[in-house]
């Protein structure tokens, strides 16, 4: 099993019209972490930091902290 098929089965309790996928935003954080990122502005800082990841995570763009 892939990380993207792992975090893919995590349930999203967000609302329907989410923009971001969870899989996506879960793997984001993971990789900031593991970064010594240690806030969640923090991550927003390191996506915008290193754009060229979002694709891969299934982001159009870096998501906000809020």
């Amino acid at each position: 099993m892939t990380l993207r098929e792992a975090l893919s089965q995590v349930p999203d309790p967000r609302a329907h019209n989410r923009q971001y996928p969870l899989w996506g935003l879960l793997a984001l954080i993971l990789v900031a972490f593991l970064s010594r990122v240690d806030s969640l502005r923090g991550v927003e800082r390191f996506a915008r930091a290193n754009p060229h990841l979002l694709p891969h995570l299934g982001l159009r763009k870096a998501p906000g902290h809020t």
